[in-house]
């Protein structure tokens, strides 16, 4: 691919990149629910100024209120800034230190045994103290509930990273189940976390018809944070591993190579966004999702494709219509309410 053809797959995506500050799937980790009255009156009972004077007391309280709740645990953990991960890390590197035998794998599993039951309870009574203590003749609903919001984003990094990374892949299942379209795994559209597909040693997120008939191979990244280096290389060297498998691999028909991808954290770094649009027969964009549809629609399902797209995107996809075949037609309210077409991106696919 010339680097004039890389230039323009670039201003391409610069044009659609993902506004991830206003999607409604990251609006859902930034925000927590107000606290419920009996998460108050949980906190209420052990945020007390002689409890939080004295730790010995108020990890027995702790453990007392775990006991009774368990949510207590998650809501505590949460509360004090830190996440299930750390604490699962932190006890057990403290238990190996006394020489405490237990083992475990979430944070509720430690009070399955009164030994670490006990770590745990003093572990998170430091805590409590250290965020609540200098605040305990002001402890209020306010002061609770300005904790809340403040340490939830902290809280849910590690599970909206998890999700994160299977989300373009996620939405675009849904997509090509929704037109009726052949893929696998066909979990993805129900449980986005679950394997990749294996073909030829290679891993994919999405495969369409299926294993047996790779036509269309996904590989699907997306970067809200500058990539750095690590980022540069995983990106790039996966889908060029990907492209080189697929060269050497003969088939009746070539599975043609797509590349899902978006995101600010891209254009941190040029050279690794500059590999993935060089060595992907074709990419798309949570903005540009049908183009996806589509290419699975003719080289999958030997379908015509045709999509609808807003008046001010007419004419930004010659190219690729040409590649594919593509009718494109503009966008309307008809084609809006119509059962006929399913919305993918910016874009509505004809089924």
């Amino acid at each position: 691919m010339s680097d004039t053809e890389v230039e323009k797959r670039r201003a391409e995506f610069q044009r659609f990149v993902w506004n991830h500050g206003e999607d409604a799937f990251q609006a859902r980790f930034d925000t927590r629910a107000e606290l419920e009255e009996s998460e108050r009156k949980i906190l209420t009972r052990i945020l007390r100024l002689k409890y939080l004077k004295n730790r010995t007391t108020l990890s027995r309280v702790i453990k007392d209120e775990v006991a009774q709740n368990p949510q207590t645990l998650l809501l505590l953990i949460q509360l004090c800034g830190l996440t299930r991960n750390k604490i699962i890390q932190d006890l057990k590197a403290a238990s190996r230190a006394k020489q405490i035998d237990i083992s475990f794998s979430s944070p509720a599993a430690l009070f399955k045994k009164s030994v670490g039951a006990d770590l745990a309870s003093e572990y998170l009574a430091a805590h409590v103290i250290r965020v609540f203590k200098p605040a305990a003749n002001r402890i209020d609903r306010g002061l609770l509930e300005a904790v809340n919001q403040a340490t939830w984003p902290g809280y849910i990094r590690q599970e909206r990273a998890k999700r994160m990374g299977h989300e373009a892949e996620y939405r675009l299942a849904c997509v090509l189940r929704d037109c009726g379209l052949s893929f696998q795994p066909e979990e993805r559209a129900e449980n986005p976390l679950c394997n990749d597909v294996q073909i030829d040693g290679v891993s994919y997120d999405l495969v369409a018809p299926s294993n047996a008939r790779p036509l269309v191979l996904v590989k699907a990244t997306v970067h809200t944070a500058n990539i750095g280096q690590y980022g540069e290389s995983k990106d790039h060297l996966e889908i060029l591993e990907a492209k080189q498998t697929i060269d050497k691999n003969p088939r009746e028909s070539r599975p043609i190579l797509v590349a899902l991808i978006d995101g600010v954290g891209f254009e941190s770094n040029r050279d690794g966004l500059n590999g993935v649009l060089q060595n992907s027969d074709e990419f798309c964009q949570f903005r540009t999702l049908w183009k996806a549809a589509c290419i699975v629609q003719r080289h999958a399902h030997d379908q015509t494709p045709c999509v609808a797209l807003p008046e001010d995107q007419l004419g930004e996809f010659n190219e690729f219509q040409e590649r594919h075949a593509v009718t494109i037609v503009a966008l309307d309210g008809k084609i809006e309410s119509s059962p006929e077409w399913e919305p993918a991106g910016d874009g509505y696919v004809r089924r």
